[in-house]
């Protein structure tokens, strides 16, 4: 949780990404003075930033109603430690997007104390493979169109888009994107490597939810996942829960990305409610023991926390400056916000306890 106020005995504090020793003060939600007297209260690290939130606290982003939806999941994300967000959107009707997408920008614009910050939206979709979409409705994935893309960039402030680059008309895409300001991240994907490499020389710096909706390593010829671990150039984004992704293929990965991966949760609307049933988009997804799924079982999002990742990555021996910098301002400076995910004097501040 990200702390209101008072004085705490925490034993170092991570400023600006390097330790300082001592304890901290926090007014209004906001860190007022650091060094002070230490004690062992834990550790004083940044407010988390997740490129990948479906929806939090019982709303579905897809479904929401009015501003308000907005600022509940943006509260709720506050709650648990998040600073600031993608709000995220996954492949639906078009009509459907461009009207949350204007929900979106109200809060966006209008940013109040005690909740996440809304840095821009996330279009995870429509552009991606038939072969492999995840839980996005088939019926509703298209190849690339720029007047669509125009629509979006209009309606929003996009900050990332997701696009498989084998489909026709993705190359173009993510030139236009690119030049456009926007992050293209390469996901929901069949790509051989050959394809995704052509995706990142046409300007994606990073990639969806590594391995998942992409091809896995017993599947033969290497495919997107292994470019994207492969190429320096690549930020590696993976959600670490153990449900997504095994410990020894998730310690494997990181490894070979140790100083440019990112953490999401990929959080969808039951995260933070428990087990459950619970709306997603046009269906109905099952939450139990930390996972949520379809009927058919195939995985719908997650429901951890980056707290959650942050002490898998803690028993997983990643070092733990890497382990927040994956979830803080390294995931900043990807969408170009290099003046969050930090912390210092005047930002948003909460205690760790390894």
């Amino acid at each position: 949780m990200l702390l209101e106020a008072g004085a705490f005995k925490t034993a170092r504090a991570y400023i600006d990404s390097k330790w300082v020793d001592g304890g901290i003060k926090i007014s209004n939600y906001k860190l007022s003075s650091y060094g002070e007297v230490s004690g062992d209260e834990g550790l004083a690290i940044p407010g988390f930033v997740d490129l990948q939130v479906n929806g939090h606290g019982g709303v579905d982003l897809l479904k929401a109603k009015d501003a308000e939806d907005i600022r509940k999941v943006s509260r709720s994300l506050f709650k648990s430690g998040v600073s600031a967000y993608l709000p995220t959107l996954i492949t639906g009707p078009i009509a459907n997007t461009l009207r949350v997408l204007a929900l979106i920008e109200i809060v966006r614009k209008e940013p109040k104390v005690g909740e996440a910050e809304i840095m821009g939206t996330h279009l995870e979709g429509p552009f991606i493979s038939h072969l492999k979409p995840g839980v996005h409705p088939i019926e509703h994935i298209l190849q690339p169109d720029l007047k669509i893309l125009g629509d979006f960039l209009r309606a929003g402030k996009i900050s990332q888009v997701t696009i498989a680059p084998e489909i026709s008309g993705a190359i173009d895409a993510i030139k236009f994107l690119s030049d456009s300001g926007v992050v293209v991240s390469l996901g929901h994907s069949n790509a051989n490597s050959s394809q995704a490499n052509a995706g990142f020389e046409a300007g994606a710096k990073t990639v969806t939810h590594l391995w998942n909706a992409m091809k896995k390593p017993n599947e033969g010829e290497p495919g997107l996942a292994q470019v994207a671990l492969d190429r320096d150039d690549v930020i590696v984004q993976l959600i670490v829960d153990e449900v997504h992704l095994t410990k020894e293929l998730a310690l494997e990965s990181l490894t070979k990305c140790l100083k440019r991966f990112v953490v999401t949760v990929d959080s969808v609307s039951p995260a933070g409610l428990g087990d459950g049933t619970y709306s997603f988009g046009q269906m109905e997804i099952y939450v139990k023991d930390n996972r949520a799924t379809r009927a058919d079982g195939t995985l719908a999002g997650g429901v951890s926390s980056l707290r959650n990742s942050l002490s898998l990555l803690n028993s997983y021996q990643i070092p733990l400056s890497d382990a927040i910098d994956s979830m803080s301002s390294r995931a900043a400076d990807l969408v170009g916000r290099s003046d969050l995910g930090r912390l210092n004097l005047g930002s948003p501040v909460q205690i760790w306890s390894i």
